[in-house]
């Protein structure tokens, strides 16, 4: 299927989120505009009408929240920049008019709204101004988590709107925290920590296969970190899912070889299978390695020989 943010070649999809959220900015605009003297008003409703109704806009979907005046805004910004592109010796503007990142970079290109910053894995990370390329971001957000069949209920079903509806809430409360931390810019990295943060919330609420979802997608969002795969390992292991959870901990090993926490959960996804050697030397002793000081992995340690006696002493069994 067409996916957002790949041009307006691959929009086909009338019912897309990225179609539904430019429409909306147009009824906004619609809503908003003085008709001049002997203009038709029933012909604007019609108008109206026929766009919600070619476009699926329900009365649902004020879920999909856009900024008012948000269109307005962004044809008098594109106005702006035509005419300071129209006027003498853009040299001396080229600095006053880049948008500004709190990363520091050597090389801040003059595109639209735009800037690049460096994440926590060293990588390049295309971020965007909220002001003015927020369905951008949503776009690319969408298509991450398109990739792991997020809106469907399995991969060969149809798109869920209660998920589609769920992912708008989740981006738009991510904005609102980036908002508030007084940030400009936000990438798929902050959407992707906000998707932990929820995760943990459900953790601590002991709702596991919600946690398991959250991280997931922080996992579509940002495909190399040790951390969120060790925390989905964790709700796996609770939730009894331990092949899983054993395999997002190798990932979690591979990303970061010395991230001591994904050895521990290791150990205890084996030993939740009842693997109690892998627990004890691929697991827990490989984790106390990395961080010698951690009482819970000693503890664990000494609960794992004790349960690996347990089998030797039993009779008729081989190890």
């Amino acid at each position: 299927p067409a996916r957002p943010g790949g041009g307006m070649g691959n929009m086909t999809r009338s019912d897309s989120p990225v179609s539904r959220r430019i429409v909306l900015s147009f009824l906004d605009f619609l809503n908003s505009v003085e008709l001049a003297p002997g203009a038709d008003p029933e012909a604007l409703e019609v108008a109206k009408d026929c766009l919600e109704s070619l476009f699926s806009i329900y009365s649902s979907s004020t879920s999909e929240r856009i900024q008012p005046g948000l269109l307005l805004e962004l044809f008098t910004s594109l106005q702006a920049n035509e005419q300071d592109r129209a006027r003498p010796d853009p040299v001396s503007r080229s600095v006053s008019n880049k948008p500004s990142c709190s990363a520091s970079t050597s090389n801040i290109q003059e595109e639209s709204n735009k800037c690049t910053t460096s994440n926590s894995e060293g990588q390049a990370e295309e971020t965007f101004d909220l002001d003015h390329a927020g369905d951008e971001l949503f776009a690319k957000f969408y298509a991450a988590l398109d990739e792991i069949n997020f809106f469907k209920a399995s991969p060969a079903g149809a798109e869920d709107p209660d998920q589609l509806s769920k992912a708008s809430q989740f981006f738009d409360d991510a904005l609102l925290v980036v908002r508030k931390s007084g940030r400009k810019v936000a990438g798929l990295v902050d959407l992707a920590e906000f998707f932990k943060s929820k995760g943990n919330d459900f953790m601590r609420s002991k709702q596991h296969l919600k946690a398991v979802e959250l991280y997931t997608g922080a996992i579509a969002l940002s495909r190399k970190n040790a951390i969120y795969y060790c925390n989905r390992a964790a709700a796996y292991t609770l939730l009894n899912m331990c092949n899983e959870a054993v395999e997002d901990c190798l990932k979690s090993i591979e990303i970061d070889p010395n991230y001591s926490k994904a050895y521990s959960r290791l150990g205890s996804a084996y030993f939740a299978m009842g693997n109690f050697h892998d627990a004890l030397h691929k697991g827990y002793l490989k984790a106390s390695e990395l961080e010698p000081g951690n009482e819970n992995v000693r503890l664990n340690i000494e609960a794992t020989k004790r349960k690996l006696a347990e089998q030797r002493a039993a009779p008729g069994q081989v190890l």
